[in-house]
């Protein structure tokens, strides 16, 4: 199966725009933008999570920590359960997979 971006709804949640890209049973694909300023709060899901930045900058804060900053081509993984929040630094594109899916993002 094949998933056009162009063919996806955008969306907002945490205070950045996503859309929901490739679902499968057991994980999940989304696109994610963020601008200068957003500030995606600290919370936390059942689901692992890999991210992949495209272009931009961003702090990513996990279990109250700052972990680092990101920038493109670096990549990210955020356990199941644990708590993170991101301030975006430079306007962001990234990807985030999810496993399993999210279903509040299907």
């Amino acid at each position: 199966m094949i998933i056009k971006e162009s063919d996806c709804q955008e969306r907002k949640a945490y205070g950045v725009r996503f859309k929901t890209l490739a679902t499968g049973d057991r994980i999940m694909c989304t696109i994610m933008r963020g601008s200068k300023g957003d500030k995606v709060p600290a919370h936390n899901h059942p689901a692992e999570q890999i991210g992949y930045v495209i272009k931009g900058r961003f702090k990513l804060f996990i279990d109250g920590k700052e972990d680092g900053v990101l920038c493109s081509r670096d990549s990210y993984v955020v356990k199941g359960g644990q708590t993170h929040a991101m301030e975006i630094m430079a306007d962001a594109e990234w990807i985030d997979t999810f496993s399993p899916p999210r279903e509040e993002y299907r």
